[in-house]
């Protein structure tokens, strides 16, 4: 096997998994670790060069393309001692939980790794999921801060799909908003949005 990581981190995007990797890069820079990156949507003969360049020190994949490298036999979880899976609740709603239950089986026996489960909702599911994979998990709650303040109004409008754009532009002209931030989930769709704003 090519790659034999001793860390695995698990997250649900291509754009979370490069984000990690940058942060895993810049806190081990001086530590001398080799930080692969295996995401869908990139050239697989380049990442697989990555794995063959020197051993494996953490390895952070979103699992579609992870389960790629793991049926093609060229990559081996069988060392692994850290298994990070972040927001477990978005690869839940995503439907991503079949194949990172695929990716945890080829892992060590829960006894021999330590697993960490990040989630911002903790569902029944979630909280299943974490006794299976996790060794007498302890659960840490963080207090939400308060998200948003008196001066805040939150509306939901709930429209159709070819709807929205025509929703937000009359919502934007309406209020007369100086600066206005709007979050939307695909690359392709932000670079959609902002060419029809203009």
């Amino acid at each position: 096997y090519i790659g034999e990581p001793r860390a695995l981190i698990i997250a649900p995007t291509r754009e979370l998994v490069m984000q990690i990797a940058s942060d895993a890069q810049n806190l081990s820079k001086y530590a001398g670790l080799h930080i692969v990156t295996l995401v869908g949507g990139e050239d697989y003969q380049k990442q697989f060069r990555a794995l063959d360049k020197r051993p494996v020190d953490i390895l952070v994949a979103t699992p579609g393309r992870l389960i790629d490298f793991l049926q093609n036999d060229h990559i081996y979880l069988g060392l692994i001692e850290l298994m990070v899976i972040d927001e477990a609740d978005r690869m839940l709603d995503m439907g991503f939980i079949p194949q990172v239950r695929s990716i945890v089986a080829r892992t060590p026996a829960k006894e021999c790794r330590q697993t960490l489960l990040f989630s911002a909702t903790f569902t029944p599911e979630i909280l299943e999921l974490t006794g299976r994979w996790a060794m007498d998990p302890v659960m840490v709650e963080i207090e939400p801060e308060k998200v948003a303040t008196d001066t805040i109004d939150q509306i939901v409008y709930l429209v159709t799909a070819q709807d929205k754009y025509k929703l937000l532009y009359n919502l934007i002209m309406a209020q007369g908003a100086e600066k206005i931030i709007v979050f939307n989930n695909r690359r392709d769709q932000v670079r959609k949005l902002a060419d029809n704003l203009y």
